[in-house]
């Protein structure tokens, strides 16, 4: 028998397996830089993560003269010089998970080119049974890719849980009908998670005993 109360792990990955807040902040940076405009600070970054992602770079640019698609170019080219990997032990909790059975599939906003090369760095690649990203560089939402999916796989939402590091992800979880973890050390702060009512983690060691049979709550 399974220690794990789920059947299925549906994980965010910028900001929850990958440690890119601080990436995506330099990177956003330095397109703002580049166009005249001063930086932002990681406090204003955490109030303007929103989605669809354009509503962030509209604290930003007049999206009109500056266009996403053209915002999305340059970021994609800034990001990979400042990120670092997944979150300290992402990788290990991934195959612990799968070699317990655990289906798990990564629900994304990032585009594919952006994570296929990390998960096989790592090592993790072959322990997702589906990767649903953003075909596109503009980060649209993605919880209709979700509801998709969960509906294909068989998975009753009950018996799945949603990981993620934004009220996004809650959002998804909550359409999806799966149980949610946020994590405080991505994309948006402690204080903007716990407006959501469910379990936030602040590292992501913690997360675990949220999966198991017994948590301890």
């Amino acid at each position: 028998m399974s220690k794990y109360k789920y059947d299925a792990v549906i994980w965010d990955y910028n900001g929850t397996l990958a440690d890119d807040v601080e990436a995506s902040l330099l990177a956003s940076n330095e397109i703002i830089v580049r166009h005249g405009k001063e930086p932002i600070t990681m406090a204003q970054y955490y109030d303007y993560v929103d989605y669809p992602i354009s509503r962030f770079w509209e604290h930003v640019f007049d999206l009109d003269e500056f266009p996403m698609a053209k915002i999305g170019e340059e970021y994609y080219k800034a990001y990979p010089k400042y990120f670092r990997g997944l979150s300290d032990g992402a990788a290990e909790l991934v195959k612990k998970l799968r070699r317990a059975g655990v289906v798990q599939m990564i629900l994304t906003s990032a585009h594919p080119r952006l994570i296929g090369e990390t998960l096989r760095e790592a090592g993790i690649e072959d322990c997702f049974d589906a990767v649903s990203s953003s075909s596109d560089l503009l980060a649209g939402s993605k919880i209709d890719r979700g509801v998709a999916w969960l509906e294909k796989s068989g998975v009753a939402p009950e018996r799945a849980v949603t990981v993620g590091d934004t009220l996004h992800d809650f959002d998804a979880a909550r359409t999806m009908g799966t149980d949610c973890v946020l994590c405080s050390f991505g994309h948006q702060s402690r204080e903007q998670l716990l407006t959501a009512g469910v379990p936030v983690v602040d590292k992501f060691g913690e997360i675990e005993r949220f999966l198991k049979m017994d948590n301890g709550q």
